[in-house]
Formats: structure tokens, C-alpha cells, sequence
């Protein structure tokens, strides 16, 4: 053990998969989500435009999520930031499952920790359900500055029939991926550094990796079984907290379950009989084993406010696809698009971006033109007026702030107030300056495109 004192290695969990236990009022959450999908589609086909699931975006408690599709039941959804997938069920459909299904992705998990993901999921969704989270998945895992390029399925042996199955890919001389078992309990081991260069998360992970001292022109292998429900309870683990509390035993008993063994402490016919399991454990795999500790892991914590604020990283392909989404919105709301159009506003722009700008002169703020008065009426009610300094007495209008609407409440209010045009008694210039105020709003978040009033 003593050879392995200088190798780095990182503990911890790969993937979360769990439930939340929905509340009384979970159907009310569903059906707006069903209203906000039909609303965005109806403007689409309103157009005959062809739409994508990711053009499909709905907000739950100020967070933006993007539609993935539905999949056994559930229609799933993806944060801008790509920190977890979240599926919604109806209620009455598949009984047997809970109604809210949730993926923690490695964006959230390698960045801001499961327990700080786990309470802003809750917090999005909170009213909606009950603070209990049974675990349908976890893959516990150690990364490893180690070359384990040499092992191959013949060096394997298990404890139990089911975890028999073994496959591996790689070339003549050296192991990229090798799995031993299947769901619900499976071992993976692979060459990390490679599946990186495939990998959207890249950046990321080379990032944390160097956080923790890994060099990452060398070798780095990840050790990960894949534990589903039917498995973990079995040592009578429900939900995240009992798998997380649990995590060390987990690991270890599965690496004992499933040992990599040294072929040369046994003899030829022990091989030849399939009585391996005489074989010593090879040290490096008994290193893994007894490094195991997720306490450090569990230290990763943000505070709410960081991940709200949390930025997207953005690049060529964020780039492209947020055009494309841009196009569409023109399109929907009847932007005649030219390439000329677009070639233009890319020039005007570019130009802009690279000459000087003076600051903005701070806002001039106006004294009030009026005295605020409240009128008690006989019936004991009250009535606000407003004192104007030429002393008319008129009665305030609630006004709706836009400012305080989603983008999509925005252009439903805009087209509210379209048909407002149309009625007959309305007051044309009251509901005119209503549309500039909306449609100004509605540009500013380049919504709609800017045009004379």
C-alpha cells in the first residue's frame, strides 16, 4: 500500500437520480405547465413555423427551464445552466410512481455540490411538495491518477451471479472502457482523459480536476458502480440521505462484491477450473477501496443566490443556437427577416461593440404634480384621489406593472391589449399609450423588434 502513497484520487458520486413526493396542490403546478407548453406551441403554429422541444421553455418560481420531450410519462425539462433534469407526471397516470422525477447532472454536481442543487430544486418547486426525496439511483466513483489501461474481464471475479456479465472496449493493448454487471448494480471502469475529449463537459471537469491536483497530461481512470433502488435497498437505503450517510459502506462492500484480482497468485488450473476467487486482490484495487470517503466531497456547498445568478458558459454553439431562437421569435411575431437584415444588424452591432461609448447620464427625477388624498365615504369605505397642483381632483387607475411580467405574460398582454382596439367605447388613447408602455418594455428584452410610434 505503501507504493500508492503519492497518488491523487478524488471520492465521490457521479450521477443522483431521485423522486420528490408531490403535495395536494401539485396538480395546479402541473396544469400550468401544460398551459405555459400549449401557449408557447399555439404561437408557433399560429405561424405554421416547425418547432424543436428546446424552443419550448416554461418558469416555475422564476426559473427558466427547456423542454426535453416526454419519456415514460414524464415531460422532462433541463435548467439554462444544465445542472439537472426535472420531469413532471399527471397524477393520475402511473400511480405507482411519484410524480416529479429529478437527474442531477455533473455541470451542478462538480461545481456547486448535490446538497446545494438538491435545496435549490426545492426551493423552485417548494408548495408543491413534500421535503422527502427517495433515491432511485446513485453511481459512487473515485477518480484516479492512476494507468489501470492494463486490466482486462479475464482479471474480474464476483461474489454473485448477476454481477457475471462482463464487457469490455478497447484496443489489443490497452483497456478504454470495461463494465462488470447490470442494472441494478454494475461496476464501470474507463479511461477518463479520453471520454473528456468527447465529452460537453470538459471544461468543467478539467477545471475540478486541476482544483484538486491532478496533472492532466497523465492518466486518470474512474471507478464507478451504477447502484439503482431495487439494489440499494437491499441495505434498506431510501432515500438521499440514507445514500449519502451510507456512501463509504456502499462502496467498499462493492469492491468487494467485484474484485480485480493479481492472476499471477493463482495457478493455471484454478483459471482453468473458474475458481479464481482464490486469487489475492491486486493492491491498487484494495488502495481504491480503502481511500473511499465522500466527506470532502459533500463540503462542495453554494448558497441559492450564487446559483441563481450562476452564468451559462457560452460559446461558438451557444452562440449559434441562441440566433436561431432569435430568428424564430422574429418570424413568430411577423419581422420580415432578410439576409441583408441580418448581415446589417451584425455590422451595426460589431461596430458598436468596438467604439468608445460616453456614460449614460444619470435619470432626472420629477417632484410629484400631485398631493396623494384619502376620502372617507359614508357607507365607512375609503377612496383615493389625487390632487393635481391645478387643482383637479382625479381618481388614480391601477396600473400593471410590465416590468414584473415574464416574457411570455408580456406578449400575451400585448396581444390583450390588440383587442382591446378592436371594441367598441374603448378609450383609443388611454389603451394606446397602455400598447407603447407594454410594446417599450417588450424591445427592451428584445422581444419585439424597435419601430415608430
Amino acid at each position: 500500500m505503501k507504493n500508492f502513497e503519492d497518488i491523487k484520487y478524488i471520492c465521490g458520486i457521479d450521477t443522483l437520480y431521485y423522486f420528490c413526493e408531490s403535495s395536494l396542490t401539485y396538480d395546479d403546478l402541473f396544469l400550468d405547465i401544460l398551459d405555459q407548453m400549449e401557449c408557447v406551441k399555439g404561437k408557433f403554429e399560429k405561424k405554421e413555423i416547425e418547432y424543436d422541444n428546446a424552443d419550448i421553455s416554461i418558469s416555475i418560481n422564476q426559473v427558466t427551464l427547456s423542454s426535453l420531450g416526454k419519456s415514460e410519462g414524464y415531460y422532462w425539462f433541463k435548467d439554462i445552466n444544465e445542472f439537472f433534469k426535472i420531469g413532471f407526471k399527471d397524477t393520475q397516470t402511473n400511480r405507482g410512481l411519484h410524480d416529479i422525477r429529478v437527474q442531477l447532472l455533473g455541470n451542478g454536481i462538480y461545481t456547486l455540490g448535490i446538497k446545494s442543487i438538491v435545496e435549490f430544486i426545492d426551493a423552485m418547486i417548494e408548495g408543491f411538495i413534500i421535503k422527502e426525496h427517495p433515491i432511485t439511483r446513485i453511481d459512487l466513483n473515485t477518480f484516479i491518477q492512476y494507468d489501470l489501461g492494463f486490466i482486462d474481464k479475464s482479471m474480474f471475479v464476483t461474489r454473485k451471479r448477476n454481477y457475471s456479465t462482463i464487457s469490455e472496449i478497447g484496443g489489443a493493448n490497452e483497456i478504454q472502457t470495461l463494465y462488470v454487471g447490470k442494472p441494478p448494480f454494475k461496476l464501470r471502469v474507463y479511461n477518463k482523459a479520453l471520454e473528456l475529449k468527447q465529452s460537453k463537459k470538459q471544461e468543467v471537469m478539467e477545471e475540478y480536476f486541476r482544483v484538486n491536483g491532478f496533472d492532466l497530461v497523465q492518466p486518470i481512470f474512474n471507478v464507478e458502480f451504477e447502484m439503482h433502488r431495487s439494489h440499494l435497498r437491499a441495505f434498506n437505503i431510501i432515500t438521499i440521505d440514507d445514500a449519502l450517510s451510507n456512501a463509504q459502506k456502499l462502496f467498499k462492500q462493492a469492491m468487494d462484491d467485484i474484485r480485480l484480482i493479481d492472476l499471477n497468485t493463482i495457478s493455471n488450473k484454478d483459471i482453468e477450473n473458474n475458481t479464481k476467487n482464490r486469487a489475492k486482490t491486486l493492491p491498487i484495487w484494495e488502495f481504491i477501496k480503502e481511500c473511499y470517503s465522500i466527506e470532502d466531497f459533500l463540503q462542495v456547498t453554494s448558497p441559492l443566490e450564487r446559483i441563481k445568478r450562476k452564468a451559462t458558459i457560452y460559446d461558438d454553439t451557444s452562440f449559434t443556437k441562441e440566433h436561431k431562437l432569435l430568428i424564430r421569435k422574429g418570424l413568430i411575431n411577423s419581422v420580415t427577416i432578410t439576409k441583408e437584415l441580418l448581415i446589417q444588424n451584425l455590422d451595426e452591432t460589431v461596430q458598436e461593440l468596438h467604439e468608445p461609448t460616453s456614460p449614460m447620464p444619470k435619470p432626472f427625477h420629477y417632484p410629484k404634480d400631485f398631493i396623494p388624498l384619502e376620502i372617507k365615504q359614508f357607507d365607512g369605505t375609503k377612496q383615493h384621489f389625487r390632487l393635481l397642483r391645478n387643482g383637479q381632483l382625479i381618481k388614480p387607475v391601477n396600473v400593471l406593472s410590465v416590468t414584473r411580467l415574464s416574457d411570455f405574460e408580456l406578449l400575451q398582454y400585448l396581444d390583450d391589449i390588440t383587442a382591446d382596439f378592436k371594441k367598441e367605447g374603448m378609450d383609443f388613447n388611454t389603451t394606446n399609450k397602455r400598447y407603447k408602455v407594454a410594446y417599450d418594455e417588450a424591445v427592451r428584452r428584445k422581444l419585439k423588434p424597435e419601430i415608430p410610434f
